[in-house]
């Protein structure tokens, strides 16, 4: 198909592209709606933090979250009209079509590609060459902002999932994961990525992209598909699930 994605100036027009995004996911049974919820709802607080003068740069924070977040609306542009996309994407758009997840597992899936792939590179993008220091304070801000509303958001999922319980005492660990890959080491590991990304060539941003992207969609996969006898009890949980989405989705997000 022709034509290319939107690209928006500003976090309302973002919120705007997730509100639509989400009722797609709504209209098609998308699972993938677990993740545009809980982003939903980060965006909508960083813009309100802007307003309340939070951020160091509010002018600069907009624009870094707007690239954020154009790396997931893009990539999800692309993959409904058939265009390559990153692998960590492809990997989560490929498993929520499926649906026969753990909502955590779904909502994993998403937090991982964007977060460990896409905020280095959404960093790197937003600031000039040498200058990507001056983002630290704003982008640890930003990542107490995810912290915040995943807490919230992990009570609400025990509601509509308490088999993750169970799967949590049996060796998969969601919760640990989710703290240790997305909020912990994963933001040291992003803020590393972009400053490395700052003083790379072009093809040499390249090759790291890419091979970031690697090592990402391989998370991606074990989440998705854990080995051994954890599959089957995370096939058996799933059952046990609300898979009314939009009743799961407001359990989340209220």
């Amino acid at each position: 198909m022709n034509g290319s994605p939107a690209r928006h100036e500003t976090i309302d027009e973002v919120l705007a592209a997730l509100d639509n995004d989400l009722d797609r996911c709504v209209d098609c049974r998308d699972a993938g709606g677990y993740f545009v919820a809980v982003y939903r709802a980060v965006t909508q607080r960083v813009r309100d933090g802007i307003e309340r003068g939070e951020f160091a740069d509010g002018e600069r924070m907009e624009r870094f979250d707007v690239m954020f977040a154009e790396r997931y609306l893009d990539a999800r542009w692309r993959w409904e009209r058939g265009e390559p996309v990153p692998d960590s994407w492809r990997v989560a758009f490929e498993t929520t079509a499926e649906r026969r997840c753990l909502v955590m597992q779904h909502l994993l899936l998403g937090v991982n590609a964007h977060i460990n792939l896409d905020l280095g590179l959404a960093a790197a993008a937003s600031t000039d060459p040498g200058e990507v220091a001056e983002l630290r304070d704003d982008f640890e801000t930003i990542n107490d902002v995810l912290a915040e509303l995943v807490d919230r958001m992990q009570a609400s999922i025990a509601a509509v999932s308490p088999w993750t319980r169970v799967v949590d005492i049996a060796g998969l660990r969601f919760d640990e994961a989710l703290v240790t890959f997305s909020l912990r080491r994963a933001r040291a590991d992003a803020w590393d990525f972009a400053t490395e990304l700052t003083t790379a060539s072009t093809i040499e941003r390249l090759e790291m992209e890419r091979r970031r992207d690697a090592q990402v969609a391989a998370l991606g996969a074990r989440i998705a598909r854990p080995g051994g006898p954890l599959r089957l009890l995370v096939g058996a949980a799933s059952r046990w699930e609300r898979h009314d989405l939009d009743d799961v989705i407001r359990a989340m997000v209220d």
